[in-house]
């Protein structure tokens, strides 16, 4: 299989004992959010299964919707004239840089976002302590509601309880989690250097297609914000302003957003079901 040089070559690297056990590791997680009332619940549930409340840090820009006024987070107040994602990734990454000064390792992920090892493998708790690397590449799926089969999201219960479809997505190969200070290309889809370190068991489950209504729902919102020139210029994150029915339809079920990966939906493995 295409994987099996990655895992021969990683298996090696932490053959020894004490890299397969490993001591808990001080570790930061960052993400950056506006009006997230859907998204910032779920993100919090699973993540906050592995980092103490201290040790979470949310940039919030401007949330009017109250979904930052709750406990469990470090807020962090920002203010930006536009959707910016030039802006978005330096303020982020220089948060990162800090914070390992502190820390032993730190994650940063949008919202929408599930960093995860496959679960027969263990937790994000199991891996971080274990993980002793300059950073991991994970391996892109997204997540996608089928309307035939599978009723609209409940909220207040697992995710994957309720969804039983993914699609893979090298777009989402993202390097988020690292011990050294990162260099990130707008949309933290790549380093700058572009360099790459797979771990093909280790993986990013992006939720943002896990609801139809509420993707759209989504998409309505963010055309209401400014949205900075080049960003628009340049294609960045174009589909969160797709909302006419006919395109949302055809957006949703046949373009990944990145011409290199067409949509080809699969089965999660019935061992996920549990992880969130």
């Amino acid at each position: 299989m295409f994987f099996d040089g990655y895992r021969r070559a990683r298996a090696r690297h932490y053959a020894s004992s004490d890299r397969a056990v490993g001591a808990r590791k001080k570790r930061a997680l960052i993400t950056m959010v506006h009006d997230e009332a859907v998204f910032l619940p779920i993100w919090l549930r699973y993540y906050s299964r592995f980092f103490a409340p201290d040790d979470i840090y949310v940039f919030d820009h401007g949330t009017t919707d109250g979904s930052t006024e709750r406990p469990g987070f470090v807020r962090i107040p920002v203010s930006h004239e536009s959707v910016d994602h030039v802006w978005m990734v330096s303020t982020i990454q220089g948060l990162q840089h800090e914070l390992l000064d502190r820390y032993d390792v730190v994650l940063v992920t949008d919202v929408d976002e599930i960093v995860i090892p496959d679960p027969s493998w263990g937790t994000l708790g199991d891996y971080i302590d274990r993980f002793d690397e300059e950073f991991v590449t994970c391996r892109g799926r997204e997540l996608i509601h089928m309307r035939s089969e599978e009723p609209p999201l409940r909220l207040d219960e697992p995710i994957l309880d309720q969804r039983r479809h993914w699609f893979a997505n090298g777009a989402y190969d993202k390097t988020l989690l690292a011990m050294v200070p990162m260099e990130w290309k707008p949309g933290f889809h790549m380093r700058i250097d572009e360099r790459v370190n797979c771990d093909p068991d280790f993986y990013l489950v992006h939720l943002h297609r896990m609801d139809y209504e509420l993707c759209r729902s989504r998409h309505q919102q963010r055309r209401t914000m400014a949205w900075k020139e080049r960003d628009l210029a340049d294609g960045w994150a174009r589909h969160n302003l797709i909302t006419e029915d006919r395109e949302f339809e055809q957006w949703f079920y046949e373009d990944s957003s990145y011409p290199d990966w067409p949509i080809a939906v699969e089965e999660i493995p019935t061992h996920w079901r549990a992880a969130f």
